[in-house]
């Protein structure tokens, strides 16, 4: 494999501003609906949808919404989300890589196995197993676009389909369970949030997840990250013509 120089050009680059801040976002929606989820089950199961890719979850929410919605709902996230990780990789190499190791809550030992998983198994990987991780390597790797793209589309057909079908049969066990955490979600909820309260606490103490602060804190947060890369080579790949 190449070094990051060679496949990441500074000044070809868009400002790491464009894929921190979305990323960011999407970190903060999934903490808050980790933290709700019983409350919005119960009283916005499509909004649950949107905000979530857990498959308990999904699998959950799969009675209580049309056909149509869970199939519109569950795709789009997919797909509006991949590219930005895609990208992300792509442009900043090894060091968005190592960022996301720290932020979307992989250890050093998961990122090295699906590390030598990509190397042999990408377009495999990319189809199979929906990750901000796995997205973000597909760039950093130097996969295609015109590949890349439409794999993530028939991952995402194939992932939100078999999730469909899993809960169409387990429908009415699943209605079940949904219709208990309906009647129960004012108890069940603070349990949640002190959950995922206990979660982000344990995270900053061993110094991952988001910095506490604005953009300039997350951009110094990446500017740490690049530096502790730099002249490092890990999986980053010369850029392949589209």
């Amino acid at each position: 494999m190449q070094g990051a120089a060679e496949a990441v050009v500074p000044g070809n680059r868009p400002h790491v501003a464009v894929y921190l801040v979305p990323i960011a976002v999407v970190i903060l929606v999934g903490q808050v609906s980790r933290a709700i989820w019983p409350s919005l089950l119960e009283a916005a199961p499509s909004a649950l949808l949107f905000m979530t890719s857990t498959i308990s979850r999904l699998l959950l929410v799969q009675p209580l919404v049309p056909t149509a919605v869970f199939f519109a709902v569950a795709i789009t996230r997919i797909l509006l989300l991949a590219p930005l990780y895609y990208f992300f990789g792509r442009d900043y190499g090894d060091a968005a890589l190592r960022w996301g190791e720290d932020k979307l809550g992989a250890s050093s030992q998961a990122v090295g196995k699906i590390e030598r998983g990509f190397r042999k198994f990408s377009h495999l990987l990319v189809v199979c197993w929906w990750s901000p991780l796995v997205c973000t390597m597909a760039g950093t790797t130097g996969m295609r676009a015109r590949t890349f793209f439409p794999l993530i589309a028939a991952g995402a057909i194939g992932r939100v389909s078999l999730i469909y079908f899993v809960g169409d049969w387990l429908a009415a066990p699943l209605t079940e369970i949904s219709q208990f955490i309906g009647r129960y979600a004012i108890y069940l909820t603070p349990i949640t949030i002190a959950l995922t309260v206990a979660q982000v606490w344990y995270s900053r103490r061993r110094r991952r997840g988001l910095p506490i602060g604005g953009l300039d804190d997350l951009e110094a947060d990446f500017a740490a990250t690049e530096a502790a890369v730099a002249g490092e080579a890990t999986v980053t790949a010369p850029r392949e013509a589209d």
